[in-house]
């Protein structure tokens, strides 16, 4: 290979950055998901304190829950991640019927 050949391979290769800008963007992620559950959390305690229901604010993190969860599973192969994920997702699609029944 030349150096022409190499340098391409390694630009392909890199399309989404480098293994730095990989690793950032992952605890990125991991941190923005944190603090989502967080404020959920927080947003769930509130409503219950004022006496409404938390089906929205449940289902969002069941949600984003399930769905990383099942995307874990499937990427490594996970059976254990994959069941785990799909039960969170019906989860948030029940609490979410229950908040659009508190609704109508």
């Amino acid at each position: 290979m030349n150096k022409e050949e190499i340098l391409a391979r390694s630009k392909k290769e890199n399309i989404y950055g480098d293994e730095r800008e990989k690793s950032v963007r992952t605890k990125r992620d991991a941190f923005s998901l944190w603090g989502l559950t967080v404020l959920g959390i927080i947003i769930m305690f509130i409503k219950l304190f004022c006496m409404e229901s938390p089906a929205d604010i449940i289902s969002i993190l069941f949600c984003t829950s399930g769905l990383g969860f099942t995307y874990e599973g499937i990427k490594l192969k996970k059976k254990w991640s994959i069941i785990c994920g799909v039960v969170f997702l019906l989860l948030a699609v029940y609490f979410f019927y229950k908040f659009c029944m508190g609704l109508f």
